[in-house]
């Protein structure tokens, strides 16, 4: 017992270490506590790896709603602001945010996507209401990304048309985003003026000084785009569009038509990772919530990536037919691709939602041009009941395009293939 005062005090002495296990009786620790001097936080995480003190944990465990908020997300680098990854890393690919919409664009959308809002369909009113109530409701509550992600996920699979899929948090293939242009180093570095003989100077002061370090030369910096995956994804089902080329190729080759052309690299029209038969998706959501940290232009960094995968989808459709049809090799090729209806293909939607707050995007590349561009078409407050129902008009506009417009052409070019 005289032993365990001592080596609590100040000055221990340098004996050998007792085993752990050593007169470890309920009388001798209770006395211990009595007498032992308090021990400062610093010095218990000091000792804590040596005597493994229990109730300090020496990495923080995070709760799966932190981990959930904190999740690394498609196109937000943690080492650029979000500012900074709009302005440098997205105008390097190609992408453009908050672009003019091009008045022959603006026309085509207005007469083939928006041209009548449906205002009577009885569904489209008991998904509005659903959606404002809820809206409400979570407002309320305060709550997080999932819980808005499930309310808008709801609404779309209710409203959506035969022949679509619809996917959530699904990662996408790297090959399809844009590519990233960096920066290459074409200035050439100067001469190391320390190592230069200074007029006046002799050779033997020269050698007598040692020898300079050279400073570190710059590094080029290397961007790159994360790899898209949406909170909600929507696109032409796989047996859809099999059962559409039955007539032109056979049920036997239309049912491996586009997973052999997938396979081969020849064109990838389901952008997934592992694929789900969901193909040539139009529509991409990316949503936070105001209450855990998130904002909308985090949302909006994140679907001008995905929108733009969207789009290089298309342009790769668009690639296959004119190799096929030879267009390429022709002088007027360009003012024949410019005049078919494959520039009208270049078009996607992205929907970006900040709590009750969804914008609406349009994703086009003009023709000629290989830029991608991200244009807001509205934005709606889902906690107000006309906001809610004028949001829904125009969501299932897009959605019935897509599996009519947008659905015709692209069996129309897989048929010629």
């Amino acid at each position: 017992m005289v032993q365990m005062k001592r080596s609590c005090s100040g000055s221990p002495l340098p004996s050998k270490r007792v085993p752990t296990t050593a007169c470890l009786t309920i009388d001798a620790l209770k006395e211990h506590d009595q007498n032992a001097l308090p021990v400062s936080l610093i010095t218990r995480l000091d000792i804590a790896p040596e005597q493994s003190i229990s109730g300090i944990p020496e990495i923080p465990v995070l709760s799966p709603s932190t981990r959930s908020s904190q999740r690394s997300r498609s196109s937000s680098p943690s080492r650029l602001s979000d500012a900074h990854y709009r302005y440098r890393l997205l105008r390097r690919a190609n992408i453009f945010v908050d672009d003019d919409l091009p008045i022959d664009i603006q026309h085509h959308t207005d007469n083939k996507v928006f041209c009548a809002l449906d205002a009577n369909d009885d569904n489209l009113y008991k998904v509005s209401e659903k959606l404002w109530n809820k809206s409400k409701e979570l407002a309320r509550k305060q709550s997080g990304e999932a819980e808005w992600t499930e309310a808008l996920y709801t609404a779309i699979d209710e409203l959506k048309p035969d022949g679509l899929e619809i996917a959530r948090n699904r990662d996408w293939r790297e090959d399809l985003k844009p590519p990233v242009y960096n920066p290459l180093s074409t200035i050439p570095r100067k001469r190391d003026r320390s190592q230069q003989i200074v007029p006046g100077s002799t050779t033997t002061d020269n050698l007598n000084k040692s020898p300079s370090i050279n400073p570190a030369e710059p590094t080029i910096p290397i961007f790159k785009l994360k790899d898209p995956r949406p909170d909600i994804c929507v696109g032409l089902s796989d047996e859809n569009l099999a059962n559409a080329l039955v007539s032109k190729k056979g049920r036997s080759i239309a049912r491996r038509f586009l997973v052999d052309l997938q396979e081969t690299s020849s064109l990838i029209s389901d952008p997934h990772v592992t694929p789900l038969g969901l193909r040539f998706p139009f529509l991409v959501v990316e949503a936070k919530a105001a209450a855990t940290g998130g904002n909308l232009y985090q949302t909006q960094n994140q679907a001008a990536v995905g929108g733009s995968a969207a789009l290089q989808i298309l342009k790769n459709l668009s690639d296959l037919q004119d190799m096929d049809e030879g267009q390429g090799t022709t002088e007027d090729s360009t003012a024949v691709a410019q005049d078919s209806p494959n520039a009208k293909l270049r078009l996607a939607f992205s929907v970006t939602t900040e709590g009750p707050i969804h914008e609406l995007w349009l994703h086009f590349q003009k023709p000629r041009e290989e830029d991608f561009y991200m244009v807001c078409l509205g934005a709606w407050r889902t906690t107000l009941k006309e906001s809610s129902m004028n949001f829904l008009q125009h969501l299932l506009a897009v959605l019935r395009w897509g599996n009519g417009g947008l659905k015709d052409n692209i069996i129309s070019i897989l048929q010629d293939l």
